[in-house]
């Protein structure tokens, strides 16, 4: 909510200034009224005070029956009612009895013969302008709460579902989106998961392709590099006089021996490169280094795998015994690190999951450790191979990538990745280190 508290005092200050003009504008209005109304009264005063008449309050109810005020002056400015009260004296001036009522001097040569007291109907002005005002607190109302609406059914949910599509789009390990009968978002959760789907399964079926390429290519090779050998000893014999009669090297056989040994070793750097080739493009990785703190790291951890651990009824703990700024590449950690949680999930026997976060001299670390089977002491060494999946993964689901893309992108950020058992806890660690 604090993403949007600018726009909720905007419109809080044009409530004021809202409020503050219709204030001004019934203060001018009153005003002007106020002006009116003595004028009024000035006029009445000064035509009963020339007239001289004696009998006042009879000249005074025919100029009321007679009167065409209202059109002059306005209804609001025109008396309610207007009393004459006969009394001598000298004082000069109007007096204010209350806030709708006024008090004018009749005089005649300078002598008071009495007074007009106009009464005046002020409440319909100050009901206007609490209702104006009141209408103006109601409309901030409606609004902050139209506002906060928007923002918990329209913004926030987007700004939750805004990343999905690039991580999607980086073959980045995503979990469907929750099913949802949003009535903004249902049909488009719905769309994105089929487009995860869809997406998932054509990935399945190339990095399939890409194996059975690299096994063919791999195959070819390795089929390749044994006569490639072999050609090299016949060259080297040849080289040494070994099939002549007499045993001794000639030096026309032995220009054509290092010919031959030069062409078997051309043929040998081909085939690594053509290795190389065609392992290169299984996981792409160019690092951005960016400065962040690793608390960024433990949101996207709890916002990923809360709610889908907690279905899947797994307990983690995320163990972060440092939250300082690092100067790395966060997209690439977070691959890392989402490689080992799913591996943990999928590997582990659903006791639980722990992350742990630190800091030391050297570098930072990064570990996931799960109570699952246990690895084979003798499959360590090939765990993070592109590929390569161990005996206990024939009934989990995979491609045998996920170890080999986080020790890639480890190594790209100028780290490393172990794993290890942990006798004493009974747990496989893997764990990330990567360097100040």
């Amino acid at each position: 909510m604090k993403k949007y508290l600018s726009k909720y005092i905007l419109l809080f200050l044009i409530c004021v200034l809202l409020g503050l003009g219709v204030f001004l504008f019934f203060s001018k209005t009153e005003d002007r009224n106020k002006g009116q109304r003595k004028t009024l009264m000035n006029r009445v005063t000064t035509e009963l005070s020339k007239k001289g008449s004696e009998n006042i309050e009879s000249d005074l109810n025919a100029m009321i029956s007679s009167n065409s005020w209202e059109e002059e002056y306005g209804k609001s400015n025109v008396p309610t009612d207007i009393r004459y009260m006969s009394l001598s004296g000298s004082e000069d001036g109007m007096y204010e009895i209350t806030g709708g009522t006024s008090v004018w001097k009749i005089t005649e040569d300078g002598t008071v013969k009495g007074f007009l007291v106009f009464s005046f109907n002020d409440d319909h002005m100050l009901r206007t302008i609490i209702i104006c005002e009141a209408s103006i607190a109601v409309v901030f109302v409606i609004a902050v709460l139209f506002f906060i609406y928007i923002d918990r059914k329209v913004i926030m949910p987007f700004n939750t579902l805004s990343e999905y599509p690039e991580r999607i789009a980086k073959n980045e390990n995503a979990a469907a989106l929750p099913e949802s009968k949003n009535r903004y978002f249902g049909r488009y959760i719905w769309g994105m998961n089929m487009l995860r789907d869809r997406l998932s399964g054509d990935n399945r079926k190339l990095r399939q392709m890409e194996k059975e390429q690299l096994t063919l290519v791999s195959t070819i090779a390795h089929g390749i590099k044994t006569p490639v050998a072999n050609i090299k000893l016949y060259s080297e014999a040849i080289k040494s006089g070994l099939y002549r009669d007499d045993g001794v090297p000639d030096k026309k056989d032995s220009e054509v021996a290092d010919k031959i040994t030069k062409n078997a070793d051309d043929i040998t750097d081909l085939l690594q490169e053509l290795l190389e080739s065609a392992s290169k493009g299984v996981v792409v990785f160019e690092p951005k280094k960016e400065s962040f703190y690793l608390t960024e790291i433990e949101e996207f951890i709890k916002r990923e795998y809360d709610n889908r651990l907690s279905v899947l009824r797994i307990p983690y703990e995320i163990d972060m015994r440092s939250k300082v700024m690092i100067n790395s590449d966060k997209t690439g950690i977070i691959r890392i690190l989402t490689q080992l949680m799913e591996n943990a999930i999928k590997y582990g026997d659903g006791r639980g999951i722990k992350v742990i976060v630190d800091k030391n001299e050297d570098g930072y670390t990064f570990a996931v450790r799960d109570k699952g089977s246990r690895i084979p002491e003798g499959e360590m060494p090939y765990i993070f191979n592109s590929f390569w999946r161990g005996s206990n993964a024939a009934d989990v689901e995979g491609n045998g990538l996920g170890l080999y893309e986080a020790s890639f992108i480890a190594r790209k950020l100028g780290g490393d990745i172990v794993a290890r058992y942990l006798d004493e806890t009974e747990e496989t660690e893997l764990e990330v280190f990567l360097p100040l």
